[in-house]
C-alpha cells in the first residue's frame, strides 16, 4: 500500500492557473504556556527527515570543531570520513525550497495571487525573531573582536555569507546558510512570476531543471577563472554564496511543482518494487559519490566538488524525498513518527544554539576526557548526544519565550 498526504490538480490542470480547490492544512496543536506549537503536519515523513539533516550537521561540526579548530584527537580516518556528511545542510535547503514553493503554489490555486504581503508577514515572523535574539545574546555574552564588530550590521542584515566566515570575523559564522535562504526568499515571487508566464508545467519543470544546473555552471566558471585553488579557498569561494549554492533551493521548488502536478501520478507509479528501486538506486549511488569525494583520484578532487557541492545532492535528494512523500514502507512509517514532529518544531533553534554549546561546554569537557587518557570511541559520541539535548533545551525555551508569542502575532498580522 502506498502514501497518504497527496494532493494534486486533475491531469489537464495548472498549479500556476485560476484557483482551485485545495485540501485544508492540519490544525496546529493549541496548548497552554509550555506546550509545543508543532509545524505543519501536511508531510510527516518530512520531519523524520529533518531531524536527521539537523543530526548531521550536528555531527559535522562536532568533529570539526574538536579535531579542525581545537586539536582534539579524533581517528584521523574518522575525521576525514566525518567530514563527508556534509549533505545535511543540503536536504534543509532541498526541504526549504520544497515546503516554500507548495505555500506559494497553494496561495496560487486559492487566490489567484502569491499574496506577497501574507508570504512575508509568516517569513519574518517565523525566522527572524529566534535568529535575532540568539545574535544578540551572543554579540552581548562575549566580548567581540574588531572584525566582528565591523561586520555585525551585515549579519543582522542576513549577510553573513558574504563576509568572511573565519572564526573573530563574523558572531554567528553558521548563519551562512540562514542568510542563503532568505535571500533566496527575496526573489522566490519572481521566479513564480516567471513560471506563471509559460504555458505547461512540464516547461515550468523544465525552467526550474535548467536554473539548477546554472548553480554548476556559476561554480565551474569561477573554478576555470581563478585557478588554482586551494581546498579552503575553493570552499569559501563556491560553498557559501547564494549564487553558486541556490541549486538545491530550486530543487525543492521543482519537488513542488512535481507534486502539485504529478503528486498522484507518481504515487501511483510508485507502487511497484521496480520503479521504487529505479528512483532509489541513483540516488544511492550519489550518495555514495558524496562520502567517497576521492574515488576517481585526489587530483579530481575539486572538480568532484563542483558538482558535489548542489548538483548532486539535488540529484540524490530528488529521489529520496519522492520516495518518502509518496511510499508506505517500514522507513517512511518511522520518519513520520509524532516523535520526530516535536524534535522537528525545535529544530531551527537547535541550529542556532549548537556551535555556543559546542564551544563553550563540549570543547572544556572533551579537554578534561583527553587529560584523563578517556577514549574518544565514547566520547565523541557522548558529545554530540549531550549537544542535542542541550541544544533542544535550550531550543525549547526560545520556542516558549519567543516562537510562540511571535507566530501568534504572525497570525493576526497575516490573517
Amino acid at each position: 500500500m502506498m502514501r497518504g498526504n497527496v494532493t494534486a490538480p486533475p491531469r489537464d490542470a495548472s498549479p500556476l492557473a485560476a484557483p482551485a480547490a485545495t485540501s485544508a492544512p492540519a490544525a496546529r496543536a493549541s496548548g497552554g504556556f509550555f506546550a509545543l506549537d508543532p509545524l505543519d503536519n501536511r508531510f510527516p515523513a518530512l520531519h523524520g527527515m529533518r531531524v536527521l539533516a539537523i543530526l548531521t550537521v550536528v555531527a559535522y561540526h562536532v568533529t570539526w570543531i574538536f579535531m579542525g579548530e581545537q586539536g582534539i584527537r579524533l581517528d584521523p580516518y574518522f575525521f576525514a570520513q566525518s567530514l563527508t556528511v556534509f549533505f545535511g545542510m543540503d536536504l534543509f535547503f532541498v526541504l526549504s525550497g520544497f515546503l516554500i514553493g507548495s505555500i506559494l503554489l497553494r496561495s496560487i490555486a486559492q487566490s489567484g495571487t502569491q499574496d506577497l504581503r501574507r508570504f512575508y508577514i509568516r517569513r519574518v515572523f517565523r525566522t527572524f525573531p529566534p535568529y535575532y535574539v540568539v545574535l544578540t545574546v551572543l554579540a552581548l555574552a562575549f566580548p567581540l573582536t574588531a572584525a566582528q564588530r565591523h561586520h555585525l550590521p551585515w549579519e543582522y542584515l542576513y549577510g553573513t555569507n558574504f563576509l568572511s566566515l573565519m572564526r573573530g570575523q563574523t558572531v554567528m559564522f553558521w548563519g551562512w546558510s540562514l542568510a542563503l535562504e532568505e535571500q533566496f526568499y527575496l526573489t522566490v515571487p519572481l521566479l513564480f512570476f516567471a513560471l506563471g508566464r509559460l504555458r505547461s508545467d512540464r516547461a515550468r519543470a523544465a525552467l526550474l531543471s535548467a536554473m539548477a544546473l546554472s548553480a554548476l555552471a556559476v561554480r565551474v566558471v569561477i573554478y576555470l577563472r581563478h585557478r588554482p585553488w586551494s581546498d579552503m579557498d575553493l570552499y569559501g569561494a563556491l560553498y557559501f554564496r547564494t549564487y553558486t549554492r541556490f541549486d538545491t533551493l530550486v530543487a525543492g521548488i521543482l519537488l513542488a511543482v512535481v507534486h502539485k502536478r504529478w503528486g498522484k501520478d507518481l504515487a501511483a507509479w510508485l507502487e511497484a518494487p521496480a520503479h521504487r528501486a529505479t528512483l532509489a538506486l541513483p540516488s544511492l549511488a550519489c550518495l555514495w559519490l558524496l562520502v567517497r569525494p576521492a574515488m576517481f583520484g585526489p587530483e579530481t578532487l575539486q572538480v568532484v566538488h563542483l558538482f558535489a557541492w548542489g548538483t548532486v545532492t539535488s540529484l540524490m535528494y530528488l529521489g529520496l524525498v519522492p520516495l518518502a512523500l509518496y511510499t508506505d514502507g517500514a522507513l517512511t512509517r518511522w520518519l513520520s513518527a509524532p516523535f520526530f514532529r516535536r524534535v522537528a518544531t525545535l529544530g531551527y533553534g537547535v541550529y542556532l544554539v549548537h556551535i555556543p554549546i559546542i564551544d563553550h561546554v563540549m570543547v572544556p569537557a572533551a579537554r578534561a576526557a583527553q587529560g584523563r587518557a578517556w577514549s574518544m570511541l565514547w566520547v565523541w559520541p557522548s558529545a554530540l548526544a549531550a549537544t542535542m539535548g542541550l541544544s533542544l533545551a535550550v531550543a525549547y525555551a526560545l520556542h516558549v519565550l519567543v516562537e510562540k508569542p511571535s507566530l501568534r502575532l504572525r497570525e493576526r498580522l497575516s490573517s
